[in-house]
């Protein structure tokens, strides 16, 4: 009768070679919903700071790609960075559809919005949903060409995990900035310094404006820090300085005339007043601005 260990060793390497395959050509999925797994089921200290890169890409104004295709779309900001730090045209970043001002001139463009905020400068935009809800303390972007467009960062209140939805959804803003002329088009981790909210958060919208670049700007991932403790504000921020309070202010703020009583009437109605349909449902940003215009008119 033939030795059957022999055997049982060629099975036994045969095994362990197929188990390494698998391992290593695991998809970036596979390795995300794994690590997601396991951060859920360890139990982190409230004040440890959470790192995590985005879970899922919800919604986009515009990508370069086509839909049936992964290459130069945005569905690549999720997972863990693909290029950086490497710099240079890869079709596995994501890139939006239009750069600089050719767009504009163009017979097919969009005429511009009346009543805009002069402040306003966002020609694009991606959500980006992440696992855990947290309070932000830093916002990474890694933007591998081109890098510039970005022009604000802002959180929202709504969780879009979440089976029960919330009454009011509020968009803050993380940061903001004109945009700039970055010179040279070599990657770069793009780290702005983000105000403090009172809400956690795990939908992070980024705007862009790519009027001032020379190419499509590539963006390759974003990671997102945050604690699940809201963040104590320092005692030099919550001081109140006693020579910026102005008596013009106090005078205009009490005052009898009739725009003050007519703006404290407004303010009055809407905080009564039960239900305005869909207005409510509508970003802060957007109802503030649409009552500013309502009393510029």
């Amino acid at each position: 009768m033939p030795p059957v260990f022999p055997m049982l060793t060629v099975l036994s390497m045969f095994y362990y070679m197929c188990l390494r395959r698998r391992a290593r050509t695991a998809t970036r999925g596979e390795m995300n919903s794994r690590r997601a797994i396991e951060s859920n089921t360890r139990a982190l200290p409230i004040n440890v700071e959470i790192v995590q890169y985005a879970k899922e890409v919800l919604d986009f104004s515009s990508h370069y790609g086509s839909e049936n295709s992964m290459s130069y779309t945005m569905w690549n900001l999720a997972g863990i960075p693909n290029v950086y730090p490497s710099s240079g045209d890869f079709t596995q970043t994501a890139v939006f559809r239009t750069y600089g001002t050719w767009w504009d001139h163009c017979p097919s463009a969009r005429l511009p919005f009346k009543r805009t905020p002069t402040t306003f400068c966002s020609q694009d935009y991606v959500e980006l949903a992440f696992e855990e809800p947290v309070y932000p303390t830093a916002v990474h972007i890694l933007e591998t060409y081109h890098p510039g467009a970005v022009v604000r960062i802002l959180a929202c209140s709504a969780n879009p995990y979440s089976q029960n939805p919330p009454a009011e959804v509020r968009w803050e803003v993380l940061w903001s900035e004109a945009p700039t002329k970055v010179n040279g088009p070599q990657a770069r981790q793009f780290t702005p310094s983000i105000k403090q909210i009172n809400f956690p958060t795990n939908l992070i919208r980024l705007e862009v404006n790519s009027s001032l670049l020379d190419y499509y700007t590539e963006l390759d991932a974003v990671v997102l820090h945050g604690v699940k403790e809201r963040p104590v504000l320092s005692l030099k921020a919550s001081m109140i300085d006693m020579n910026d309070i102005d008596e013009d202010e106090d005078e205009e703020k009490y005052g009898c005339g009739m725009d003050t009583l007519n703006k404290q009437f407004s303010i009055v109605a809407l905080r009564e007043w039960p239900s305005n349909g869909y207005f409510d449902k509508l970003p802060y940003e957007v109802r503030k601005s649409c009552l500013h215009l309502i009393r510029l008119s």
